[in-house]
């Protein structure tokens, strides 16, 4: 019989690739770890890692078994959750991450929904980036999240064993100013921006690759993650700035405007939940319910068709 803290320490090696890593995280001492992967082995018959380099990979066998794993700590956290919902007081709890645009756009028609139609669910809500986020749901820390990618990118790692539900897409948008030169454009080429000052955010990658791609360095003059904050220096004159529609719906500067930013990909908002997370009730509530938000925002999008 497979024992359920073997298979913890084996999903753990697998996600950081080393037995050091495994017990940091887990709290356990390398040499704990190192026995039950022994007693794991035995038990199974067959070598589930190897050395690779300083740290360790799993073989093919292993690789099946953490897979088994994973779905089977997606069954105990669904079991865990229906039931803490069932017995804590004012109904299901569930816990919530996602990224900002998210948090302004969707979150807000969802609490009012459950607040009259679910009295019994509430939600506690954690903002992160994608990244973090994931990591959040695929641990368990939060029980469903709200996440993004774009449309030229492929499912990312760590998500093939969970359930991606698509929501819908928004675009890239230039924002300047209403007297700007281009502001009667219907859609900006990146390239046309070149000699433009910038106010963006801090995670932007691809935006600076993009530059680098068409030959230019962007000239940054301010860096900050908040989108108002963004826009009123935007409005202040200190640069042009990147956002997406489904912020920009929300809230937008009397006196800014915004266009599609063309040849850019589609953004994809999509829910990401353990598929045992389904079942549980509340988490099927909330999970309803953001998708109806997603589909009203989708109307207002005119730009970006539903996804795919």
């Amino acid at each position: 019989m497979l024992d359920i803290r073997q298979l913890e320490v084996l999903a753990e090696i697998a996600r950081t690739g080393s037995y050091t890593a495994a017990a940091a995280s887990l709290g356990y001492t390398q040499p704990a770890v190192s026995y039950q992967m022994r007693r794991l082995q035995q038990t199974v018959g067959a070598p589930l890692v190897t050395r690779a380099g300083r740290g360790v990979r799993l073989t093919q066998t292993g690789q099946s078994l953490a897979r088994h794993a994973e779905a089977i700590f997606s069954v105990l956290r669904a079991a865990d959750q229906d039931i803490a919902s069932q017995v804590a007081r004012g109904g299901g709890l569930v816990r919530m991450v996602s990224f900002q645009s998210g948090c302004v756009s969707l979150l807000p028609e969802v609490v009012g929904r459950l607040r009259d139609h679910h009295p019994d669910v509430r939600i506690t809500l954690t903002q992160a980036e994608p990244v973090q986020a994931r990591e959040l749901v695929r641990s368990g820390a939060a029980d469903l999240g709200l996440l993004c990618n774009w449309a030229n990118e492929g499912v990312p790692e760590g998500e093939p064993t969970m359930l991606r539900v698509p929501l819908m897409t928004d675009r890239r948008c230039v924002v300047m100013r209403h007297d700007h030169p281009l502001a009667g454009r219907s859609e900006i080429a990146l390239a046309e921006l070149a000699d433009h000052d910038w106010v963006m955010e801090s995670y932007r990658d691809r935006f600076e690759a993009a530059c680098t791609n068409l030959g230019f360095e962007p000239r940054i003059s301010a860096t900050v993650d908040d989108s108002h904050t963004l826009q009123a220096l935007v409005s202040a004159g200190l640069g042009i700035s990147l956002m997406n529609e489904m912020a920009l719906r929300i809230h937008l500067c009397d006196d800014l405007v915004y266009r599609p930013l063309l040849d850019w990909p589609l953004r994809r908002t999509y829910a990401l939940l353990w598929p045992d997370m389904v079942a549980v009730p509340a988490i099927a509530a909330v999970l309803a319910e953001i998708r109806r938000a997603a589909r009203l925002a989708q109307q207002d999008l005119p730009s970006a068709p539903g996804p795919g």
